[in-house]
């Protein structure tokens, strides 16, 4: 069984994927901005604020890709990436700070990538952001 990550660790972690992620978004690759965004999420963090930046960043992702980009974007994630994605998803839909539009739009495209699956595994994880 894997050691549990401390609290700074996980800011440690988001610090350095925040960089990447807006490199790539800035060069114009929203698919590996993606990507880059979703992994290592804070599931067992427990500072609020380090899990509600890591769910500001991947929003501000899916906000970045075009809507032409998205299946494309979604086409070189695996499953277990799309899950997370639509943990974010609903974090963000939760909240309601973000645009509700979009994130219904990406909700529609992973369900289609992902399946009904997707959603379920979304909703039944424990661990959540």
């Amino acid at each position: 069984m894997a050691a549990e990550r401390s609290d700074a660790e996980y800011q440690q972690s988001l610090s350095e994927r925040t960089k990447l992620v807006n490199n790539k978004l800035n060069m114009g690759n929203g698919a590996d901005a993606l990507r880059e965004a979703l992994q290592d999420p804070p599931l067992g963090c427990k500072a609020q604020a380090t899990r509600d930046n890591s769910v500001a960043l991947v929003i501000q992702v899916l906000g970045s890709v075009k809507d032409a980009d998205i299946p494309k974007a979604l086409g070189t994630l695996q499953t277990s990436d799309l899950d997370v994605l639509m943990k974010y998803i609903y974090k963000g839909l939760e909240s309601g700070d973000s645009n509700s539009n979009a994130l219904l739009k990406w909700h529609a495209a992973v369900t289609k990538e992902g399946g009904l699956g997707c959603i379920v595994r979304a909703l039944a994880e424990r661990r959540t952001l």
